[in-house]
């Protein structure tokens, strides 16, 4: 969904929850009004609906300029977007959030590719952390196992933006 092309991310966040509501009403059968979805900070957005006892999975990622929605009816899900930033030092995060092996991917790159290299695997990240309901933290091994259970895609975005999903 194209946003406005600015930080404030209030309006980005109504659109991409009504349009959520639309998608979700078409699927289920009922008005996009009855729909709840419940939002706690740090957590998934949740959609209620204790009638169709079904669990939904919902991620939603904001940039500026677009917002992205994913939604899965059988399991959690995880979106995530971000902009190419090409003069960003990337080495430090990337060896502490992303691992060795990554790490190791995004210097395999000729140099001018790195820091895209960087955000598919922050990206990556990012929906994987996210579809498993958790916080970002850290590298580490359990974590990367964790990860391993999720299958990942990437997204085809506008020029300029590197986006993945995941789901279980």
């Amino acid at each position: 969904m194209v946003t406005p092309d600015s930080t404030l991310r209030d309006a980005a966040r109504v659109q991409v929850r009504d349009a959520l509501r639309e998608v979700l009403s078409l699927q289920l059968g009922c008005a996009p009004e009855s729909i709840a979805l419940k939002s706690i900070p740090g957590q998934a957005l949740r959609v209620e609906l204790p009638s169709h006892g079904q669990n939904i999975g919902l991620s939603i990622s904001h940039e500026a300029g677009l917002s992205v929605a994913a939604l899965r009816r059988s399991g959690p899900v995880g979106v995530d977007i971000m902009r190419i930033a090409p003069a960003f030092d990337w080495e430090a995060v990337a060896r502490d959030y992303l691992g060795p092996q990554a790490v190791c991917r995004i210097e395999r790159q000729p140099f001018l590719e790195q820091p895209q290299a960087f955000t598919r695997e922050w990206t990556r990240l990012e929906a994987g952390l996210k579809c498993l309901g958790l916080a970002l933290q850290e590298w580490n091994p359990a974590l990367a196992q964790r990860l391993e259970s999720c299958r990942f895609r990437m997204l085809k975005l506008p020029l300029g933006l590197r986006g993945a999903v995941a789901w279980r």
